[in-house]
């Protein structure tokens, strides 16, 4: 039986160069307490001019209320891996995110693509899929359909907890931009002060 397939959009209001260096900084904030750990496992540099990163996450694992009398003795979170690829040349940010416990009540895989918005430089696109598979025979549709309901009840938390992250980094950016602005502003008037009196004639004073 083929994979469920489900896919959204949705909109960050920030620059991509923002989400490619916060895409490492998810976690945590306060609309992603089910993520657990998080921990990198591999990183590199591949054609120059992208990042690829797999990391290793665990998250609660929530089971469906049809579904506790069945699999009352599953571990209460399900470890995942994250393979990412930063690509600053396309400016294309793509996630892939699968369990890889309890495959065989349900496989999950999520894909993210961050792109440009084409029509505000400002803002970032994020495309958001996923496909579910069940090896449950008897309860594989339903499987697929918690899988898929999940998902869509998961994604807009991702992108406000995301958002959350964004602002707070995009804040402090300004601070110390600032900070730097008005220290820069300082040395120029220290500077323009001290070349005003060495540009100043020096009076001499008339012996009596």
């Amino acid at each position: 039986m083929a994979d469920k397939h489900y896919g959204t959009t949705h909109t960050h209001p920030f620059h991509w160069d923002l989400i490619a260096s916060a895409i490492f900084l998810r976690y945590p904030n306060p609309l992603a307490t089910h993520v657990l750990t998080e921990d990198t496992l591999h990183r590199e540099l591949r054609d120059k001019d992208t990042l690829y990163t797999r990391r290793f996450l665990t998250k609660t694992n929530k089971l469906p209320k049809w579904g506790e009398k069945f699999f009352a003795n599953l571990r209460k979170y399900v470890p995942l891996v994250e393979e990412s690829h930063v690509d600053r040349k396309s400016k294309v940010v793509t996630t892939y995110t699968r369990n890889v416990g309890l495959s065989r009540f349900m496989v999950a895989t999520e894909k993210v693509q961050y792109k440009p918005d084409p029509n505000d430089a400002n803002q970032t696109i994020a495309v958001k899929e996923v496909w579910v598979e069940s090896r449950l025979y008897g309860l594989r549709s339903a499987v697929k359909n918690f899988g898929i309901e999940r998902f869509k009840q998961n994604c807009l938390k991702a992108t406000d907890g995301f958002n959350f992250v964004l602002e707070r980094l995009h804040d402090r950016q300004m601070y110390l931009k600032e900070i730097h602005g008005k220290r820069w502003q300082e040395m120029r008037d220290r500077s323009e002060a001290l070349r005003g009196k060495l540009s100043s004639p020096i009076k001499l004073e008339k012996s009596s």
